[in-house]
């Protein structure tokens, strides 16, 4: 009874006994411990078993491979079995790393970044940030390539790179290269040759090429005009059995070359849903209902579909596809539900609001409607704000958006005490064009207003029913909203509203917004906008409530005031807000490492008060410098404004802390 598990654990101390043991000697540059470290795993297959001369001139190999990525020019490693051990002792020989690595004839930026690409292979295989990259022979023909393949990626396809001169640094184990690159011509693209396109779709082909030709045939370009003419097959019923491009070289031309194999056109004849089980189908399958008895197209039936996984609704989709001889097609989206419901928590500081903390309950899927319900309440330093959501993206089934909102807020702003509540209606649609944002929003609410050192006859209104429509449009040709690196933003605002209070009035609000980006070699950016507002009340100054009028000053325009307090004062020397503004931003971002940047801006703009109308007049200037973090929300900002046109009782500057870009 007791012999089995005698003879069980005879058997591991047999094995633990003839398992081999592997020792690593001679070695001076890394330890034995370091050098057994980088073979890892691929030794253990060696030590499970009793050695051999197999398996030790295995073990020997490996290690002299490991040697030579890094950078031992002609390590020699001879195995010996020595009882249960085998011993692999090393003849290191000479040890390269690559030293210097200049490319002459280059402007300094772009011989930096080829001197950094050519080290790349040897950079991957450091062990620790204080070593130079490690050398082997292979390591130059690699470089070189990278070299040649990123000149192509920028339009010199026929760039040539090679080693001018290399030689081991004297008293060093440095190996110090020039490299040669010629270029040679830069290209641009010429008309693209479509073989085997149907003729049908041959007008619409060249006119998605039309923009590209003549351009600058770098590997952006060519991406970008490949994914044009694939999304003319798959918005047209088209499908691809093949499709690929090809290259051909003139003299400084590249004509891009499409080979197409297309199979029998489709078209969409009905679309089912399955896995759904709080969600009503229809909700979902009415938004292809337009799409139904005409050729498939692919891209809007994408785009859409990527609009019902925006809801939050599902947590994934899969679209399976059936085409009958006649080439009907139905879709099958084979839905998973995701959970809809939740609550959440947030904090954070500004330096405006102070500390910061929220909740919110959530429903994606309100009713199974793909409704978005919310309600939740936020905390700061300046008061209290609880506020009740209900949006739906599709309004009868139709492309409007509708969003309606309750909300009741208290407060504390610079001068006086604020309490309102209220009701608004938004309605949008997402049909306007790619890039096309607009909006109108209807709205109402009871505004009380208590001085806190504002004088109240500098108040205006202080208790008053407010009502108001609001049209609102963007256009927006950003590479990233929250992180812009190139391109634009225009947007522009136009407000009616009407004040209920003692003395009865109405005004008209205009604001406006331009916003560029523009990159400065790999590294900078320069990011410029201009910003302007108009009020137009029909009552005089005195009635005009406070909280209506126009701010400007603060983190994301004129950087040496804290929020809102450019402009007039009040005989409390509390801002008092005014009738028009604009402003002027400009500054230069850099890249320092990693996500961190520095930036340097210049901030003009002018606030006139009630009843003195538009004036470029004294502008307040600041300039200042800051740190900006890039993250997936946004960047943070730490930056300061000094102020250059100082007058009594302003501050010298102002420090800012925010979330998000400036403009």
């Amino acid at each position: 009874m007791n012999r089995l598990p005698r003879l069980l654990g005879l058997a591991a101390l047999t094995q633990v006994a003839t398992a081999a043991d592997i020792r690593v000697e001679g070695i001076r540059s890394i330890s034995e411990s370091e050098a057994l470290d980088l073979l890892g795993d691929r030794l253990e297959y060696v030590r499970s078993k009793p050695p051999s001369i197999p398996r030790a001139n295995d073990a020997a190999f490996m290690l002299e491979t490991m040697l030579r990525r890094q950078g031992f020019q002609k390590p020699g490693v001879t195995p010996v079995i020595s009882g249960n051990s085998i011993r692999l002792i090393v003849n290191e020989g000479p040890r390269l790393s690559i030293g210097s690595v200049i490319v002459p004839g280059l402007e300094e930026e772009e011989a930096v970044r080829l001197s950094h690409l050519f080290k790349l292979p040897g950079t991957e295989r450091v062990l620790s940030r204080a070593q130079d990259p490690p050398f082997r022979e292979s390591d130059v023909a690699e470089g070189l390539a990278l070299l040649e393949a990123d000149c192509r990626s920028r339009g010199y396809w026929k760039a040539k790179a090679s080693v001018e001169k290399r030689a081991v640094v004297p008293g060093t184990n440095e190996l110090a290269f020039s490299i040669r690159v010629v270029k040679g011509p830069l290209f641009h693209l010429g008309p693209p040759r479509f073989d085997g396109a149907p003729p049908e779709l041959m007008r619409e082909l060249w006119a998605k090429a039309a923009p590209y030709v003549g351009q600058v045939a770098n590997t952006d370009q060519l991406a970008s005009i490949r994914s044009e003419v694939e999304s003319v097959f798959r918005a047209t019923g088209f499908p691809l059995e093949t499709f690929k491009m090809n290259r051909i070289l003139g003299d400084d031309t590249l004509t891009p070359r499409f080979i197409i194999k297309f199979g029998n056109r489709q078209r969409l004849d009905e679309v089912k849903v399955t896995g759904t089980e709080k969600t009503k189908v229809h909700r979902v399958t009415r938004r292809f209902d337009d799409l139904t008895g005409e050729w498939y197209n692919a891209e809007e039936f994408d785009a859409r579909l990527k609009k019902i996984l925006a809801t939050g609704a599902f947590s994934s989709v899969r679209v399976v596809n059936e085409t009958d001889a006649d080439g009907r097609l139905d879709a099958t989206l084979q839905m998973v539900e995701g959970r809809a419901r939740g609550t959440s928590a947030y904090g954070g500081f500004g330096s405006y609001e102070g500390g910061i903390f929220g909740a919110k309950y959530h429903d994606r899927n309100f009713g199974g409607r793909l409704w978005n319900f919310s309600t939740g309440f936020e905390i700061s330093s300046r008061g209290l704000l609880g506020d009740i959501r209900l949006s739906d993206p599709w309004l009868l089934d139709s492309n409007t958006y509708l969003g309606l909102r309750l909300f009741s807020v208290t407060r504390s702003l610079e001068g006086y005490d604020k309490f309102e509540t209220g009701a608004s209606a938004e309605f949008s649609r997402d049909d306007f064009g790619e890039h096309i944002d607009a909006s109108i929003i209807f709205g109402g609410s009871i505004v009380s207003i208590d001085s806190n050192g504002i004088l109240p006859s500098e108040l205006g209104e202080t208790n008053y029913g407010h009502y108001y429509a609001r049209a609102q449009v963007a256009y927006d040709r950003r590479d990233d909203p929250v992180s812009p690196a190139t391109g634009y933003h225009l947007s522009a605002l136009l407000e009616a509203g009407y004040i209920a209070g003692d003395i009865s009035s109405h005004y008209v609000r205009f604001d406006t917004l331009a916003a560029g980006y523009i990159p400065v070699g790999d590294n900078g950016q320069v990011n410029l906008a201009a910003r302007t507002g108009m009020l137009f009340p029909s009552g005089g100054a005195a009635e005009f409530p406070i909280d209506l009028r126009l701010f400007t000053g603060g983190s994301d325009t004129v950087r040496s005031y804290r929020y809102n307090e450019l402009g007039p004062r009040s005989t409390s020397n509390d801002p008092l807000g005014g009738e028009t503004y604009w402003v002027a931003n400009a500054e230069y971002v850099h890249k320092i490492v990693g996500p961190i940047k520095g930036v340097g801006f210049v901030d003009m703009g002018h606030l006139s008060a009630l009843d003195n109308g538009f004036s470029f007049s004294s502008p307040e200037i600041a300039v200042g410098m800051g740190l900006r973090i890039d993250l997936p929300v946004g960047p943070i900002r730490f930056e300061y404004g000094h102020n250059l046109t100082r007058d009594s009782g302003e501050p010298s500057g102002t420090w800012h802390f925010a979330i998000g870009t400036a403009f």
